[in-house]
């Protein structure tokens, strides 16, 4: 009998790798592929070539296939790899040889069987003649006589633009990939001028080590508009609203991506399971084509329950967590959402807790669009928060209410009015002295008044995740339409992404911020100025301790129970950059650097104070969120230094940035 805890490991090993390996698979074979080497191969990277190959390499790594070497692939690879080549107009490649040299595998040990071996080792030689290719000499196009159905001088389906939707070109290999793709390419461009029924024959005329000569049929057919656009099994979900969604289709020329956007916007509500587009040729009005978006409604409502913690340097916190979701309540699309959330949070930590309490937030959230305008949303979310911070503890009841529209696909614009009402308890002292660096910035309690236009400029693949591109922005908050404080507050940003490969994206952001008091109220509150550190700015620092401090009496800087305050400050720079390494689908690993500071003054820099970090990350994507941990090492010394690690661990949700 096997020992149990080879039965252990194997099925922790089949947990986590979650495949089998190719040579399990495959019978009569006792060694596997380590390495496939070509002589000869310029045409093709080697992996390029191996994919239309039952050979391959066996990675080293235990999750990845492993390709059993079986004799009897041989001559069949050889025939693959001369059809390869043909394809992409090499007629005279041939495969001079293909020698494989396999090393038996070493004796097992702890087997049932005595004797039994390891699979062995397998080294592939192949050497290929590849030859010249054959040259594409000519490419002609041809059109119906008088070209019927063709819009007079229409040039998105003239021959120039044609011409440059072909993959093909002269005195290149002539290569059937390219030929099939260049068909499908003017296709698409014939499709998206509105010639929906339009057809391109392909045929090509090949002289081998003399020439091809390449010839596209094109029918375009008859011109087509989208016309009307009727919609079923909508549900409760009034029609008025999905209707909003589509608008602008009706009359504009056809095209597969226009249909394919009234697609993604009526699921885009949210509030359909499925939706489908037929396409219908219109009886009443020739020359357009009715759209039938064909709807599933999904269930309104949805409750989610989750527990968590929070780790950082200077603050632990465990909490649970509830969302309520309706997303059609009072059957007009008004969106609600109920965010709450309840703990307890020790700082600096669980083990030492020299500060320590509730935490608690309840955030209900309204929103509809197209109340007051069809594109425009409106929403309404009153708050309430119980927190602690280092310094003091807090209760506040807010609301904010806010109007929000997109103008085009890349810009959006918002306006909201925000009231805070905040009363502090369990104050230091330290914070309440008039000739600290607060100076009457510290009212307790205090209520603020403001209004806050934003601005975001989406220059990217996504709005959502995106993966190449930027997004440029900008919040101005103008404090003082009431209560204790009037200042201006800007903050600027971009973020830059880019994706050389699939599993490689690059990401940064860079941003700044200036709060410029105004009038005898001229200030800003202690919870609205700016702070770094944490797990979303400079991940070299704990929470909010790249910050401006203020010390007891009699405390000195750097010695031992010495701790400062964080006060926040009025000018902020912070820069970050990250390359973000896809595993598997789940699995991402990060490499990151940080920099930023935060001066008291306004309109204040210090750059030969900036403070650098840097670190590895590891990103779990799960159906209920990703997952963060990060563990940033500060990289120099400056006066916020003092009294702080040179190392912290991070855990939180999403993307930094």
């Amino acid at each position: 009998m096997r020992p149990l805890w080879t039965c252990l490991f194997g099925l922790v090993l089949a947990v986590l790798v979650g495949c089998s390996s190719k040579l399990d698979d495959v019978r009569g074979s006792d060694a596997y592929i380590k390495d496939v080497q070509f002589v000869g191969v310029e045409r093709f990277p080697e992996k390029e070539l191996l994919a239309y190959l039952h050979m391959g390499e066996t990675s080293i790594l235990p999750w990845k296939d492993r390709y059993a070497f079986l004799p009897a692939n041989i001559p069949v690879d050889a025939k693959r790899i001369v059809e390869v080549y043909k394809a992409h107009g090499y007629y005279d490649a041939e495969v001079v040889s293909i020698t494989p040299v396999v090393k038996a595998g070493r004796v097992r040990l702890f087997t049932r069987t005595p004797g039994e071996r390891r699979p062995g080792k397998a080294i592939i030689k192949v050497v290929v003649r590849e030859g010249e290719p054959t040259l594409v000499k000519k490419i002609e196009l041809t059109f119906p006589v008088g070209r019927p159905g063709v819009a007079v001088g229409d040039p998105r389906v003239g021959e120039d633009a044609l011409r440059r939707r072909i993959a093909l070109q002269l005195e290149s290999a002539f290569e059937v990939p390219k030929l099939n793709r260049s068909t499908e390419q003017l296709l698409e461009t014939l499709r998206d001028a509105g010639y929906a029924k339009a057809e391109v024959r392909e045929s090509a005329e090949v002289m081998p080590g003399v020439g091809a000569t390449v010839r596209f049929e094109i029918r375009p057919g008859p011109y087509y508009k989208i016309g009307e656009i009727r919609f079923e099994g909508l549900g409760n979900v009034p029609e008025k609203y999905v209707r909003n969604e589509s608008d602008y289709a009706p009359g504009k020329p056809y095209s597969p991506k226009l249909v394919k956007k009234v697609e993604a916007a009526t699921y885009g509500l949210e509030v359909f399971d499925t939706v489908t587009i037929e396409e219908k040729p219109s009886e009443s009005k020739p020359g357009t084509i009715d759209l039938v978006v064909k709807a599933r409604p999904a269930k309104p409502q949805s409750i989610k329950l989750g527990a968590g913690f929070g780790l950082d340097p200077v603050r632990w916190e465990q909490r649970g967590s509830l969302l309520y979701t309706h997303k059609n309540l009072f059957k007009n699309l008004t969106r609600f959402d109920l965010r709450a959330r309840a703990g307890y949070a020790e700082l600096p930590s669980m083990f030492n807790p020299q500060e320590h309490g509730p935490i608690v937030k309840f955030e209900p959230t309204l929103r509809q669009k197209g109340l007051i305008e069809k594109r425009t949303v409106a929403s309404l979310s009153p708050a309430f928060e119980l927190g602690i911070w280092e310094g003091y503890q807090f209760y506040s009841p807010t609301m904010r209410a806010g109007l929000s529209r997109f103008f085009s696909r890349f810009v959006e614009a918002e306006l909201a009015y925000n009231f805070r009402f905040v009363d502090f308890f369990n104050v230091s002292p330290t914070l309440k002295g008039q000739d600290s660096i607060l100076g009457l910035d510290f009212r307790d309690p205090y209520t603020l008044s403001y209004l806050e236009p934003s601005l975001r400029i989406y220059l990217t693949d996504s709005v959502l995740r995106p993966k190449n591109g930027a997004i440029l922005g900008v919040v101005y908050d103008i404090m003082g339409l009431g209560g204790d404080f009037s200042a201006h507050r800007v903050r600027p940003s971009i973020r830059l992404y880019w994706t050389p490969h699939w599993r490689i994206t690059f990401a940064g952001r860079f941003e700044m911020g200036w709060i410029v008091p105004w009038g005898p109220r001229g200030g800003a509150p202690i919870d609205m100025r700016f702070y770094l550190g944490g797990a979303d700015t400079v991940r070299g620092w704990g929470l909010r301790r790249l910050s401006p401090q203020v010390f007891p009496d009699g405390c000195v800087p750097g010695e031992a129970d010495c701790r400062g305050i964080p006060v926040g400050g009025n000018t902020m720079i912070l820069a970050n950059i990250e390359a973000r390494i896809r595993a598997t689908k789940m699995l991402s690993f990060v490499a990151f650097a940080d920099g930023g500071d935060v001066r008291a003054g306004v309109n204040q820099f210090a750059l030969n104070q900036f403070n650098y970090s840097a670190g590895p990350g590891v990103r779990l994507d799960t159906p209920i969120g990703m997952f963060r941990l990060d563990v940033g090492f500060r990289l120099n010394e400056t006066e916020y230094a003092r009294d702080q690690k040179i190392w912290a661990v991070h855990f939180g949700l999403g993307e930094a940035f």
